[in-house]
């Protein structure tokens, strides 16, 4: 993992446990800019731009305590990470909105951590088509949409610390039967290895952005929501 300076630290002023977070995921982000900034249901998309689209995860419900969005500086490419605080045990929904869908629709395929309690049955805006490795698949279909909103029931049942929930989204060409379903069955070994990590909530740096730019790199988006069960 790696260490800030100690004038890094001084210059940043983070405190407990955020502290480790955006220090890890952060470069050469001004205090100023990196204040937390409360996101409503209301929001405008924060999440991943690549792919052809802008994927935008989290949570919502009553289970859900705070919201943060921090900018997570990648090489030519600006995005943004959300962080959020959940009660433990309590129940919510994961949403997934999608902007700018390609024609002939757009697949998704989501990582949970393996114990949280997740209904797909029950899930609304997308298509349910089952499991892909350890991943969720839902699609929209149609011919031509702007928007997509998937809102999945859950239960934060991963255990209290932190955790990440991973979405991959794209044409089912890439994500079903490409380099990201090769990614989520387990058969790219260190990627699958960080891809894990990160759902253990090993928030580095290297982890992050070595999955987003592997999915980019494949021709497909993704996008890491940071969570804490509390």
């Amino acid at each position: 993992m790696m260490m800030q300076s100690h004038k890094e630290v001084n210059h940043v002023k983070w405190k407990g446990l955020l502290a480790v977070l955006l220090g890890l995921l952060m470069v050469g982000v001004t205090a100023g800019s990196a204040m937390a900034t409360p996101i409503n249901d209301t929001h405008n998309p924060q999440g991943g731009i690549g792919g052809g689209s802008i994927i935008d995860t989290r949570f919502i419900g009553s289970g859900v305590i705070s919201t943060s969005t921090y900018p997570i500086y990648i090489p030519k490419l600006q995005r943004y990470l959300v962080y959020q605080k959940v009660r433990h045990g309590s129940s919510g929904y994961f949403t997934l909105s999608v902007y700018r869908i390609p024609v002939f629709g757009y697949d998704t395929l989501i990582v949970f951590p393996e114990n949280m309690k997740v209904y797909p049955s029950r899930a609304t805006g997308m298509e349910y088509e089952g499991k892909v490795g350890i991943a969720y698949h839902f699609r929209k279909g149609g011919w031509f949409v702007w928007k997509a909103q998937l809102k999945l029931p859950v239960k934060f049942t991963a255990g209290k610390g932190l955790h990440a929930v991973l979405s991959f989204g794209g044409s089912p060409e890439v994500l079903i039967g490409g380099p990201i379903a090769s990614l989520v069955n387990g058969e790219k070994p260190k990627l699958f290895t960080a891809l894990k990590a990160l759902l253990r909530g090993q928030i580095t740096r290297s982890n992050v952005i070595t999955i987003i730019a592997f999915a980019l790199a494949s021709g497909a988006n993704a996008d890491v929501l940071v969570f804490k069960e509390v």
